[in-house]
């Protein structure tokens, strides 16, 4: 009899003599805690390959347990060494993962587990698949072990196994799993905005889409493949170019790279329109019609020699609404634009008769989310506007806006809010001006006033580490409780200006610089683990600069205006992951302590880019 089995048999011999008969006639024992292995079902295919998925039916008997974070361990060993399995420390098998159990029940219990066949070399042939519940130990007062594995296969009791034939060869598989367009909605210059017939490549960086694909690959023989993406409007599907950091260009495809083997991976993306695409855009929008929307599909190309096994998986479509913005705003509407920021990188002009009062204004604007909003994502938007109007002998008014919102496991939060306004009239030579500057929630700059003269500087610097959000991960059986937050500065820096009737406003509207942090608490006695983490969130500039000059609006009746708004943003970019150390049972007596790892990113920067939202000026002569 080995130790496991000695030990075993003292313990339940130990609790009869504790627990014995009341009554010498009687006959019946008083239940115990225990928890089984009652049976495992055979596998649902013949053969598999290294590397490939395989499910498993099995079910667990309990009584008077209702433990939680319960691991069953399962183990992959050919059939002529499965006697190893009792007679061996370390038997010569392979490790397939645990499945979790959430909480025991009273009774029966029916569970199906997921398992990866190991990516390696193996001999072909019979193996066998064996289990054993309660991996790490959780369970303190269990009396008998022995019934907790797989057993009995040595007299011909097979039904806590399962038999798997395994072939020569490597499983080889991409699989798209999931497409998201950033904001789940899209929106493009309407006509007259942009080229629409150009074919090819487009060569502006501005993109019109951007967004993420999650991936997994199983097999180890192939770690890269091309992606294409396409728009279907309909019956006519086109080419969405997507951007390569590498090259600095939209191309009709991007290479993706696994790191590692059965990980379900996130690649960011970024999506250009060239023109013949968005005169197609144009031309289906129905503009009394209810929601307008195209097909998206994101394909997988598998360049290499390798026979995949599924092809059919290799793409995934979406539908994504979209709307039009206009070439030409009313003043009512440049009022609204800036109330409510539209999505949109562009100048937006107009030259109209309000009552007696000829106005042009421009305005731009920019937003969009990127990342994954229920992980780590950072939604940027940033707004200018300035309007020059001939109405009391001449006047100007100018906005810039910046704000940045993060997104931490499905949780958000503004991370900053800045602003600066100012208008001015030649009739009284008035000015006003307002600035603000929030961070986190706290308004740290709220500032304005009416003058004569204006000539000011508003700078603030912020730097903290600060928790966002809390929230729990379960890794195998540990649950882990991180607390979450952004750690880095924002800084504000705008002049103010309004001198010889000409107004100016701009500078550095925001500058952040913004890295994740995080910690872990693993709410599981038996175990011990942490954060790993050296991820950016964001690191941006917005400039904006404005000017309104005024001082020829009475002798000659005219009005110049400028704008300049330029973003140097790199967002999202590193790796961020949660690890567990715990016990995990090693078949027999032998018990090892086994890292797990989930990671949340581990993504190269998803966007890097110098770009100008707007750059115009122009002439009001009324």
């Amino acid at each position: 009899m080995n130790q496991c089995k000695r030990i075993s048999a003292v313990l339940a011999l130990s609790l009869l003599s504790i627990v014995g008969c009341s009554d010498d006639d009687s006959t019946e024992q008083e239940a115990v805690a225990n928890v089984a292995l009652k049976s495992m079902t055979s596998v649902s295919d013949d053969v598999y390959q290294p590397g490939q998925q395989i499910t498993v039916d099995f079910s667990t008997e309990t009584t008077l347990l209702t433990n939680e974070h319960v691991g069953v361990s399962f183990i992959l060993i050919e059939r002529s060494k499965v006697a190893e399995l009792e007679t061996e420390d370390e038997p010569d098998g392979y490790d397939l993962g645990e499945f979790y159990i959430e909480q025991l029940q009273e009774g029966e219990q029916n569970h199906t587990a997921t398992l990866i066949l190991p990516n390696e070399d193996l001999v072909s042939g019979e193996f066998i698949i064996a289990a054993f519940v309660d991996t790490s130990g959780v369970i303190s007062n269990e009396v008998d072990v022995t019934d907790n594995k797989s057993r009995g296969i040595e007299s011909g009791d097979e039904s806590t196994y399962s038999s798997v034939t395994i072939s020569d060869g490597h499983y080889h598989d991409f699989v798209l799993d999931k497409l998201k367009v950033g904001d789940g909605f899209a929106i493009f210059p309407g006509p007259g905005k942009r080229d629409t017939t150009g074919t090819g490549e487009p060569t502006q960086k501005v993109p019109d889409l951007i967004g993420f694909i999650n991936a997994t690959k199983f097999g180890n023989s192939v770690n890269e493949a091309d992606i294409s993406a396409t728009i279907t409007i309909g019956e006519t599907t086109y080419h969405a170019h997507l951007w390569n950091e590498q090259a600095q260009a939209y191309m009709e495809t991007m290479r993706i790279k696994f790191p590692d083997h059965e990980q379900s991976h996130y690649f960011p993306w970024d999506v250009a329109v060239n023109g013949v695409l968005l005169k197609a855009i144009h031309d289906d929008f129905d503009h009394d019609g209810g929601e307008n929307s195209f097909s998206m599909t994101f394909t997988f190309h598998d360049n290499s020699d390798e026979i995949e096994a599924h092809s059919e998986n290799n793409s995934i479509t979406v539908e994504v609404p979209y709307a039009l913005y206009h070439d030409e705003v009313s003043t009512a509407e440049s009022v609204e634009l800036n109330s409510n920021k539209t999505t949109i990188a562009s100048a937006s002009a107009m030259q109209t008769t309000a009552s007696s009062a000829t106005t042009l204004a421009k305005v731009g604007s920019w937003s969009a989310t990127y990342g994954d909003s229920d992980a780590v994502a950072i939604s940027p938007s940033f707004y200018s506007y300035m309007n020059v109007s001939s109405s009391n002998g001449g006047s100007a008014e100018g906005l810039v806006e910046a704000d940045l919102d993060l997104y931490l496991f499905d949780k958000s939060a503004s991370l900053v809010s800045a602003s600066a306004e100012a208008s001015a009239n030649v009739s009284d030579g008035e000015i006003t001006y307002a600035a603000n500057f929030s961070v986190l929630g706290d308004t740290l700059i709220d500032e304005g006033d009416t003058l004569t003269a204006l000539d000011k500087s508003l700078g603030y610097s912020w730097s903290e580490e600060q928790k966002v959000v809390e929230t729990t991960f379960t890794i195998v059986i540990v649950p882990v409780t991180v607390e979450a937050g952004v750690s880095g500065s924002l800084d504000l820096g705008v002049g103010l200006a309004y001198s010889n009737s000409r107004i100016d406003l701009g500078g550095d509207i925001v500058t952040a610089s913004m890295d994740a942090y995080a910690t872990a608490e693993i709410n599981l006695g038996i175990a011990s683990g942490g954060v790993g983490i050296d991820f950016l969130i964001i690191a941006d500039t917005f400039n904006a600069t404005l000017y309104a000059d005024l001082a020829k609006a009475i002798t000659d009746s005219k009005i110049t205006l400028g704008i300049d708004v330029t973003n140097d943003i790199e967002a999202i970019s590193g790796e961020f992951y949660v690890y567990v150390k715990y016990p995990k049972y090693k078949w027999c007596c032998t018990v090892k302590t086994k890292t797990k790892t989930q990671t949340i990113y581990d993504t190269s920067t998803l966007y890097d880019k110098s770009w100008t939202i707007l750059d115009e000026s122009a002439t009001l002569n009324y």
